[in-house]
């Protein structure tokens, strides 16, 4: 039972097949016409509802006035990943979550990942948060726009993306060259890890360098969604002007 404005909006742009019914507080009628009117088309259920109706529904009081009954977001294999970026001139970055386990930390990493245009996240297969409703309502809608993959065997999979042209570049709280220092604008994977434990030592075995956010060191560490900002603002200086040259 998904739910939120642009959660919603962006499962009836990206996936209207998978929506089972709908359901709407009075107050977003007008605003999600387009929604009922294709629900009656295509012969799904649609309810106008309650507030405290829906927040029973969808077990939030963040719930914004709209849900949608829907097939859960897909997540890709290595192979789906793989064949994505062997179209794409430039692929952006990819996002590697190592022991980040906090739905509301991947759905605020998607979110992030599609302002800043990585190509997916991804992570050990089991471990990965599931796109829960609630995460997906903090994607504001980004979980229909990046894919989250999981990876069966992490160190062979980074080493399968390397071949594929992939610089993988871990990051640390402690150690490395400066963020701004490393080369972020080609092909990257960069691996995030949790903020209690940091990049494990296999993931990092794998890594083509490691790198740092510099600050002044009053705390242990940045929160992972806040670090994957700056790393991927970073990533994207880097190669906006490569974009604008080719454009």
């Amino acid at each position: 039972m998904f739910h939120g404005l642009r959660a919603c909006e962006a499962i009836f742009a990206r996936r209207p097949q998978a929506i089972v019914r709908v359901y709407l507080t009075d107050a977003r009628r007008r605003q999600f016409a387009k929604l009922t009117e294709w629900c009656v088309r295509e012969r799904k259920g649609f309810q106008i509802v309650a507030d405290e109706n829906l927040e029973r529904l969808t077990k939030s009081i963040h719930h914004e006035g709209v849900a949608i009954l829907a097939a859960a977001v897909p997540r890709w294999t290595l192979d789906d990943l793989l064949a994505r970026v062997a179209t794409a001139a430039a692929p952006g970055p990819l996002v590697y979550l190592d022991g980040v386990q906090n739905p509301h930390n991947l759905g605020s990493i998607l979110r992030t990942a599609a302002h800043f245009g990585a190509t997916a996240i991804v992570g050990r297969s089991g471990e990965l948060p599931p796109l829960s409703p609630a995460a997906v309502r903090v994607a504001e809608g980004a979980a229909e726009h990046v894919p989250v993959c999981d990876l069966a065997d992490p160190v062979a999979d980074l080493k399968r993306l390397a071949k594929a042209g992939f610089r993988i570049v871990a990051t640390s709280s402690h150690r490395g060259k400066p963020l701004a220092d490393a080369h972020l604008g080609d092909r990257v994977v960069i691996v995030l890890g949790s903020e209690g434990e940091g990049v494990t030592r296999a993931i990092e075995a794998a890594a083509a360098e490691c790198v740092q956010i510099p600050g002044t060191g009053a705390v242990e560490s940045l929160n992972v969604g806040v670090a994957c900002g700056v790393a991927l603002a970073e990533a994207w200086r880097q190669r906006v002007p490569k974009r604008r040259a080719s454009g």
